[in-house]
């Protein structure tokens, strides 16, 4: 694979509704959007309602010039909201009604999509609900595309289960660190350190890289048996919606580019750091500033 590479991120798209606004949001489309930044091939697919938030969704989506989308529309399930407290300003939770995206048909049009595609990006919260999660399953079926799989658990939206069933069609991985807790305890009983853990999955699933977000301590990366750890950047924190995704693109635009993972996770980390620096999950990129990032010194 390569910068030419056809990418389909599926899942989830919706309005993330905070104290004083809502933001278009979901895990997938910015992750997207993201990718699309970096220069690279990607098309996004979901399902909303035939409703004005959904409609207001097509129209942020096109007044962003990202046209490489495919929406459902849905007459019986509403545009998915994200009701977000933000108490905690690192760690926001969120509780997502029933929805379109619970709700994707494997159709024509998403049919050709997965046939060009030669990526997929998934997460776990499209799969909570059967009738996704089971279109979800056929996208990944068969071993020429290449898989990667966000973990994202958000009670009470997820299954061990489940979970581990999106694992072990992953080539690669990306959580957060609470996230790694939780898998750890599920499949080893066990809070080894860090590098040990991340071998253990990678044993475990196959998968050939496995990343891991810290927060404000920067993230780790382990590249086939090869560790790397990155300390993170001096921002100011304004939100942390979408750091995440951020990260993912940053991940995946380094992988396609065939660059050493050292450099994958500096540009990584400096995109997520980018983004929480900023309002809402997909800012306006200043390439200036990400590089401006990736040159202060690791602090690990």
């Amino acid at each position: 694979m390569d910068t030419s590479s056809r990418i389909l991120s599926y899942g989830e798209i919706l309005w993330d509704v905070l104290p004083d606004r809502k933001v278009p949001g979901g895990a997938p489309m910015n992750a997207a959007i993201h990718l699309k930044k970096l220069g690279l091939d990607v098309h996004f697919t979901s399902r909303v309602g035939q409703d004005e938030l959904g409609d207001q969704l097509v129209s942020y989506l096109e007044g962003i010039q990202f046209q490489d989308y495919y929406l459902q529309r849905d007459g019986d399930h509403p545009t998915s909201i994200a009701n977000v407290d933000m108490s905690d300003p690192n760690d926001p939770q969120y509780q997502f009604p029933d929805c379109a995206w619970d709700y994707i048909e494997l159709d024509r049009p998403m049919k050709d999509l997965v046939e060009e595609a030669e990526m997929v990006i998934y997460g776990s919260l499209v799969a909570r609900n059967e009738k996704s999660r089971q279109t979800l399953m056929k996208i990944l079926e068969g071993e020429h595309r290449y898989k990667v799989f966000d973990v994202n658990l958000r009670r009470p939206n997820y299954t061990r289960q489940v979970i581990e069933a999106l694992l072990e069609k992953a080539d690669l991985i990306k959580m957060n660190e609470h996230e790694l807790t939780v898998l750890g305890e599920w499949f080893f009983n066990t809070r080894e350190d860090e590098a040990t853990l991340l071998k253990r999955l990678r044993w475990r699933f196959g998968a050939e890289v496995i990343a891991v977000t810290r927060g404000g301590q920067g993230a780790s990366l382990l590249w086939q048996d090869d560790y790397y750890r990155h300390g993170g950047h001096q921002v100011r924190l304004v939100d942390t919606i979408g750091a995440g995704d951020a990260f993912l693109a940053g991940i995946v635009n380094g992988l396609l580019r065939h660059e050493h993972p050292r450099e994958i996770l500096s540009l990584a980390t400096a995109l997520g750091a980018y983004v929480v620096s900023q309002t809402g999950g997909n800012p306006t990129y200043d390439m200036e500033q990400i590089h401006q990032l990736m040159e202060q010194k690791d602090p690990n």
